[in-house]
């Protein structure tokens, strides 16, 4: 199947070409490389690396703890990142490194300073942020303004937070767990507070509501311990629940405040190129609109896959990756947010066709599995989702089930 095409990275950096991807070739470090905590270096320059004590403050990639598809993009850029200049002396080792300096908790008795809260915040706003979207004007958004809001607005507050410590927890392995209850904790904080201006939206709040409400669903599809001894049918109850927390969106802000939105700081999170028609996406997606044709449906169901089959070869077409992959998630939630509920209603009754298309959604998130925040759930989509729908249909499924085998030959 053909490629979609792009301009060659012609001077990208080694780890760029010996992963296939596109480098944006900025340098010391590339963005490929800085999102995926790698050491960047370009052919015929000096490496820029990480100190011994820098690393250690890094803290490993975090792995899943089983499956051969796991969330090993910790994308962990280091706190205090610099790049090593060659020609200065190592500093002599001082009593104890600063990782320890650092991650040695400090006796204070002051009740009002949360030192967890410190540094959840501080490694959103200088580490996470940056995994979430490659596009400058959107990053200042997460790292700024998002902030900013959720000084007003606790709900976001403790959201931004718990995002950090799923985010941690893929980071700091050693610590996998401290994290993961922290991120819950801090969630439940937020849905309780939230409770409180759910029904109240207004000018003042719909930004902060329209970040939370995003990162909410973000969370329910990041944090593995939600899915752990889920069978197949249970996950697609699960993944329909984050779908449902993405259409709320709609509901609750951008169709009342989208005119309002679209004209504050914000507006970079909801203004899209448009891509050009016919869109430039894989065949197998283009011909996903087939699905409803030479059928026995009723018009109302073809009306509503015949809708939600074009948002989401859009998303495709949005997306523009070909076949390659993102470490992001700037389009992994553009299709949920857009879902009419005449489609939304066939999901929940299982229709097989709404879970094709469901299927080839699970084919767009794998594209993305280079993001810590998405990793396998592409992949345990897409299998629900065919366990789900048997042999009948396996001329829709053979190219998400293709997806993943050619994704693990490659890997």
């Amino acid at each position: 199947m053909p490629r979609k095409p792009h301009k060659k990275s012609r001077r990208g950096c080694k780890d760029c070409k010996r992963r296939h991807i596109k480098c944006d070739e900025n340098r010391p470090v590339c963005v490929n490389c800085v999102t995926a905590g790698l050491q960047c270096a370009f052919f015929g320059e000096q490496q820029t690396l990480l100190s011994n004590d820098e690393a250690t403050i890094v803290g490993s990639p975090g792995t899943s703890g089983s499956g051969s598809s796991t969330r090993n993009s910790g994308q962990c850029v280091g706190e205090g990142w610099r790049p090593q200049a060659s020609h200065v002396p190592p500093p002599s080792p001082p009593p104890f490194s600063p990782a320890q300096q650092l991650h040695s908790p400090l006796n204070t008795t002051d009740p009002g300073l949360n030192l967890d809260y410190l540094e959840l915040l501080h490694h959103f706003s200088t580490v996470t942020y940056q995994t979430l979207t490659p596009d400058p004007a959107q990053q200042q958004i997460w790292q700024l303004t998002a902030i900013q809001l959720s000084l007003s607005f606790p709900f976001l507050m403790h959201e931004i937070l718990a995002i950090a410590a799923l985010h941690l927890a893929q980071c700091r392995p050693e610590r996998r767990s401290h994290y993961y209850t922290k991120a819950t904790e801090l969630q439940s904080h937020a849905l309780n507070e939230f409770k409180q201006v759910r029904e109240h939206v207004e000018a003042s709040n719909c930004g902060a509501i329209l970040i939370f409400a995003c990162l909410l669903a973000l969370h329910v599809l990041a944090d593995p311990p939600r899915r752990q001894g889920l069978n197949f049918s249970d996950y697609l109850d699960h993944f329909l629940g984050c779908i449902n927390l993405l259409r709320g969106v709609r509901h609750m802000v951008i169709s009342d405040w989208w005119s309002y939105l679209y004209e504050s700081e914000l507006k970079p999170l909801l203004a899209v190129e448009e891509p050009e028609k016919p869109y430039n996406i894989p065949d197998e997606c283009r011909d996903l609109a087939e699905l409803t044709t030479n059928s026995d449906l009723g018009p109302t169901s073809i009306k509503a896959y015949d809708v939600a089959i074009e948002r989401l070869q859009w998303n495709f077409a949005a997306s523009a990756l070909g076949e390659g992959t993102s470490s992001t998630i700037r389009f992994v939630m553009a299709w949920p947010v857009q879902l009419k509920d005449d489609y939304f209603e066939l999901l929940n009754e299982r229709r097989p066709e709404a879970l094709i298309i469901l299927a080839y959604y699970g084919a767009l998130l794998h594209f993305y599995r280079a993001s810590w925040a998405i990793g396998d759930s592409g992949a345990f989509l897409i299998r629900a989702v065919g366990a789900h729908t048997g042999p009948h249909w396996g001329r829709w499924m053979a190219w998400p089930d293709r997806v993943l085998k050619e994704s693990s030959n490659v890997a």
